[in-house]
């Protein structure tokens, strides 16, 4: 008999991830030295991921899709985004593999629908439904390399405990109307964190 899966909807914080330029990496190097500059850049990511707490859901070619909340939730999932995006971009940087590497992060925070069962077999995973990760992945599409762009929701619960630059309205394809995205440059200086929220 088939485990029951209990499908109920939770605040879940997306982070995509994706390799800069893997396309032209690809164009010029050796298909097992890309290989291992993909495993190196994934290994990064999934690394800083484990540090603050978020869980790796899905390795799409050069890009890493990444939940914080779910599984597990705590109630700084938004800022352990952050701070995991601020260290996978140092840590992918400063790799050294046959290509310098840069790379690009975004993240959005909203409901989802978590615990529908998809696929089959081995490749059957837990997916979540909503915005929220599409969001994330366009996000993600207009970051500058080595930055982290965030959405408006995400920033409204991050109080003062990073540096912002407010990128303004930006369309999005798929996504219905601007949305307000922001850019996280740094932890701020705040002396704590009750102060900084």
């Amino acid at each position: 008999k088939a485990p029951q899966v209990v499908v109920r909807t939770e605040l879940v914080t997306v982070m995509f991830s994706d390799l800069v330029g893997s396309t032209a990496l690809s164009a010029r190097m050796d298909p097992e030295d890309l290989r291992e500059v993909i495993s190196a850049d994934q290994n990064c990511v999934a690394e800083s991921v484990r540090r603050f707490g978020g869980f790796v859901a899905k390795y799409m070619g050069d890009g890493v899709l990444v939940y914080f909340g779910y599984p597990q939730a705590h109630e700084d999932d938004a800022e352990q985004a952050v701070r995991a995006g601020l260290d996978l971009v140092a840590a992918v940087t400063s790799l050294k593999t046959h290509a310098a590497l840069q790379t690009r992060v975004g993240i959005a925070t909203g409901l989802v629908v978590v615990g529908d069962l998809i696929g089959s077999g081995a490749s059957q995973e837990q997916s979540i439904v909503g915005e929220t990760p599409n969001l994330a992945a366009r996000l993600q599409g207009i970051a500058e390399p080595n930055s982290i762009v965030i959405a408006e929701g995400t920033r409204r619960l991050l109080g003062n405990l990073f540096e912002f630059e407010d990128l303004g309205a930006k369309d999005l394809k798929g996504i219905a109307g601007p949305v307000r995205a922001w850019a996280a440059l740094r932890a701020s200086s705040a002396e704590g964190r009750f102060e900084a929220l």
